[in-house]
């Protein structure tokens, strides 16, 4: 294992994967609390880091699409976490469902035009960008609804679907590494005889 690329999409990806599978469970109706919940809110601040530093990792080793996705998943984990604060804080005003709901949709805007320049990457990782976007679709229209349960569980159940894309992405990015001795380029296939040269989103 000396690819330094294959440590940071590996621990990139496995970041997105928990963070994405602890907060849709309440969402999908597995458990109480949401969001909102300190309990789930409290994981955001330290993986939007570690996001961040796996990002900049990323950008050095020149794959493009992998840091574009960690630096958004970094900012999505730090202003969930801004958020979460300011609605728990003493004295804090309640906000109305559609303010969360115009949080989500911006979140989707950005992740759907990611999706769209990862067309060439690889289908793991183009599902995982999809997944990402309709989650966040269907918790924008859960806001702008009043907090609509039915798509609070659609939105819940596909984010759960996609952690477990991230995780597959972990996963194959040390375990392809491990076995061809090469990495893979931004989800392009680990057994190409070109050094790699990172993708481009």
């Amino acid at each position: 294992m000396n690819n330094k690329s294959v440590s940071t999409a590996t621990i990139g990806y496995m970041c997105l994967a928990l963070s994405f599978w602890m907060v849709n469970m309440p969402l999908a109706g597995w458990y109480g609390g949401g969001l909102v919940d300190t309990s789930v809110g409290g994981m955001f601040l330290p993986l939007a880091i570690l996001l961040a530093i796996m990002g900049i990792l990323a950008f050095v080793h020149g794959r493009a699409l992998d840091s574009i996705i960690f630096f958004g998943g970094a900012g999505l984990l730090w202003t969930a976490h801004a958020y979460v604060n300011m609605t728990t804080a003493p004295h804090a005003s309640a906000l109305p469902e559609s303010y969360i709901g115009w949080w989500y949709f911006v979140w989707t805007v950005f992740f759907a035009w990611v999706f769209v320049g990862a067309l060439k990457a690889d289908v793991v990782r183009i599902l995982f960008l999809l997944g990402t976007w309709l989650s966040l679709l269907a918790g924008a229209i859960a806001g702008w609804a009043g907090g609509s349960h039915i798509f609070s569980l659609i939105g819940g159940y596909i984010g759960l679907a996609t952690a477990i894309l991230a995780a597959i992405v972990s996963a194959t990015e040390v375990i392809g590494h491990g076995w061809s001795g090469r990495p893979n380029q931004d989800g392009r296939a680990a057994s190409s005889p070109h050094a790699a040269t990172g993708g481009t989103a």
